[in-house]
């Protein structure tokens, strides 16, 4: 019996999606074609009180659960409808204070985080968090104009950087 209750309250009322306590569900799905969705579980960033944090507490959208194929760029495009994004900023895990910035180079790219991370996105006003808390999907990651590469096609890239023919001296 207390078990039961437990799950109920986890879900909220009745037919909606279980997400942990304080998070909404926002289902996305990689294609078209994929017929389960994955779960984006989102909140607005809050701190404990006494506790400070770098980034903007009412502008700012925590995302749980982020996939390993699912890139700044398409974080980005997922959440363009909701308002203008000052910055995306994907974690291995949570953290109070923005990451600090690598220089970055031309030719080679920071090895991505294997595995599932978090994400801070960073709105230009408050409103886009409220947006993004009221999102109903299942949003697309991949689409036929913006395909996104996953499995051994993005960890090849990752390995094997392309150097533009200047670089060779070609």
């Amino acid at each position: 019996m207390v078990a039961r209750k437990k799950k109920a309250r986890a879900a909220g009322h009745e037919g909606s999606i279980p997400s942990p306590p304080g998070y909404s569900a926002v289902p996305v799905k990689f294609s078209e074609k994929q017929q389960a969705s994955h779960y984006l579980y989102v909140r607005q960033h809050r701190v404990r009180q006494d506790t400070q944090s770098t980034w903007p507490a009412n502008r700012t959208l925590f995302i749980l659960n982020v996939p390993p194929y699912c890139t700044k760029e398409c974080l980005s495009r997922l959440l363009a409808s909701c308002g203008t994004i000052k910055t995306v900023e994907l974690q291995e895990k949570p953290d109070l204070a923005e990451s600090p910035k690598e220089p970055t180079s031309k030719f080679f790219h920071p090895k991505p985080v294997p595995g599932f991370q978090v994400a801070y996105v960073v709105f230009q006003k408050p409103s886009g968090v409220s947006a993004a808390l009221n999102l109903k999907g299942p949003l697309l990651v991949s689409t036929e104009n913006r395909p996104v590469k996953s499995g051994i096609h993005s960890q090849y890239h990752w390995l094997c950087p392309v150097l533009p023919p200047q670089a060779l001296g070609w």
